[in-house]
């Protein structure tokens, strides 16, 4: 027999190569884009959550200090009722204002968490 004979023999009779693939049961921790948004949007809404809260808190707290002083204004008595009203107003313009800055303060936190999450994107 001729060499390309016995070479064609020997090549059909050797069995195909196969190309093992391996298994792998480990989980990616790779992130995508999408699963990162929401991871940032959510971790967004925590903070403004919680620093709305605060505020919350923070006018509830104005408004029973409000309250007290009404009380205190009908116990001391004053002379007369503009005397009366003029206190409760002051009181009440004073708690106004800390209303305001700690709203002014709440936003900017907002803002500023808002900027920052946008920055990490």
């Amino acid at each position: 027999m001729s060499s390309a004979v016995i070479r064609r023999m020997f090549l059909t009779r050797l069995p195909a190569a196969t190309h093992a693939r391996p298994l792998s049961t480990t989980i990616t921790l790779n992130k995508s884009a999408t699963e990162t948004v929401k991871e940032t949007i959510h971790t967004i809404d925590l903070k403004a959550g919680q620093t709305l809260a605060a505020g919350i808190d923070k006018a509830e707290q104005a408004t029973e200090s409000v309250k007290e002083a009404v009380g205190a204004a009908k116990k001391n008595a004053p002379s007369s009722a503009d005397e009366a009203a003029g206190m409760a107003k002051g009181k009440a313009q004073e708690t106004k204002g800390e209303v305001k800055g700690k709203a002014s303060e709440i936003s900017g936190k907002a803002k500023g968490a808002y900027e920052e999450a946008k920055s990490n994107i």
